[in-house]
C-alpha cells in the first residue's frame, strides 16, 4: 500500500506584469505543474497567487498548521523573484528574518522551498531562517535561475520529497542523496542548497 504523500501549499507571486525589468518578466504559472504532481501522487495542492505583502500575511494566517484542515500540508512552496536572503513581492522585498518573524509558527515542522533567484545565497541567513521557524527542511537556490529550469528542478525535488518524513539527509547530503546525484549538474547550475 502506498504511503500518504505530502500535501503542498504554493504561494506564487506575479511574473508577467511585475515591477522587474521587462527582460525579467515571463509567463510561467506553477499551478499546472503542481496539478501533475497532485494527480500522480494523489496529494492535495493549494495554489494561491500573492501580489503584495498583505496577501502573504493573509495566507500565512489562513493556512497555519494549527487549523485541522491544513496540518497535513507539509510542503510550503514559494515561487517568486528573489535576491540574497529575500523574496520579492510587488510592493516590497521581504527578508528571510522578517518572514520568519511575521510567520509565527507557520513553518514549524514543515518543508519550505524557495523557488527564487539567490534567496538562499547567504547560508547564515538560510540557517537562521530554519532555526527561527523550526522548519524540517529549507531549500532553494543560491544563483540567478532560469525559470523553466528551476520549475523542472522544483518538481523533481517534490517528487523525491513526497514520502520522506524524517531522514532529510536523503536531500541535504550530497554524497548520499540519490536526488542530488541524479540531477547533479542541473542542481549545480541552479545553485541548489538544502538545510
Amino acid at each position: 500500500m502506498k504511503k500518504n504523500a505530502h500535501n503542498i501549499i504554493c504561494l506564487e507571486a506575479e511574473w508577467l506584469y511585475n515591477s522587474c525589468k521587462k527582460d525579467n518578466r515571463f509567463n510561467l504559472k506553477t499551478e499546472p505543474l503542481l496539478n501533475w504532481l497532485k494527480e500522480y501522487h494523489n496529494c492535495d495542492v493549494i495554489y494561491r497567487h500573492i501580489l503584495h505583502k498583505a496577501d502573504l500575511l493573509y495566507y500565512l494566517d489562513y493556512f497555519k498548521p494549527t487549523k485541522r484542515e491544513f496540518k497535513d500540508h507539509e510542503i510550503i512552496y514559494f515561487a517568486c523573484h528573489g535576491n540574497e536572503a529575500t523574496i520579492h513581492l510587488e510592493d516590497e522585498d521581504v527578508e528571510l528574518d522578517d518572514l520568519a518573524e511575521i510567520a509565527g509558527n507557520f513553518f514549524e515542522g514543515r518543508i519550505v522551498h524557495f523557488s527564487s533567484c539567490k534567496t538562499l545565497s547567504n547560508p547564515d541567513a538560510a540557517l537562521r531562517f530554519k532555526t527561527m521557524t523550526k522548519a524540517k527542511l529549507v531549500s532553494g537556490y543560491t544563483k540567478s535561475v532560469d525559470p523553466m529550469k528551476s520549475a523542472i528542478a522544483d518538481m523533481a525535488l517534490f517528487n523525491d520529497l513526497m514520502y520522506i518524513t524524517r531522514n532529510f539527509g536523503l536531500i541535504t547530503n550530497e554524497e548520499r542523496s540519490s536526488f542530488r546525484k541524479t540531477y547533479q549538474s542541473f542542481l549545480k547550475e541552479l545553485g541548489f542548497v538544502a538545510y
